[in-house]
């Protein structure tokens, strides 16, 4: 971040997404809003996959530019939010007093939220990578010998 440019201003603004998220989570821990606001944790999940999916879309811009497609973001959340919900049960004292449906559960509402937040980023990056590149169509036909 040398100098003030478009990319630098991208990076500060996804430093302040994760502060963002950073402090929801753990102010919906510490004052106990997870159990009292019922769509807090679905608020939490997306902006933390949306979060995740613009990290990995910066940290491989180059191969982004070139190959045209962010759609390898999608499962990278999926694993990402899988394995944070692995730590979420192993070091969680609340979850323990949850049935195994009622995690599974919110488990899987989770993974939803992480995709969909990851989905928009994908979506939002591969349209603007099609409207300044746009695909050209081949104009012969596949089975055309010129």
């Amino acid at each position: 971040m040398r100098r003030l440019d478009q990319l630098a201003i991208v990076w500060i603004g996804l430093i302040a997404w994760s502060v963002t998220v950073t402090t929801l989570h753990f102010a919906g821990l510490t004052l106990e809003i997870y159990s009292a606001i019922s769509w807090w944790d679905l608020l939490t999940h997306s902006m933390s996959g949306f979060g995740i999916a613009a990290l990995a879309v910066l940290t491989h811009r180059d191969r982004v530019a070139r190959y045209g497609s962010v759609w390898w973001v999608v499962p990278t959340i999926v694993a990402i939010g899988a394995g944070f919900e692995v730590y979420e049960f192993a070091f969680k004292a609340f979850w323990h007093e949850w049935t195994l449906q009622k995690y599974v559960v919110d488990t899987v509402v989770d993974l939803g939220m992480n995709t969909l937040g990851g989905t928009v980023v994908s979506s939002a990056v591969s349209g603007y990578l099609t409207a300044i590149d746009p695909p050209q169509p081949d104009l012969s036909s596949p089975n055309h010998t010129e």
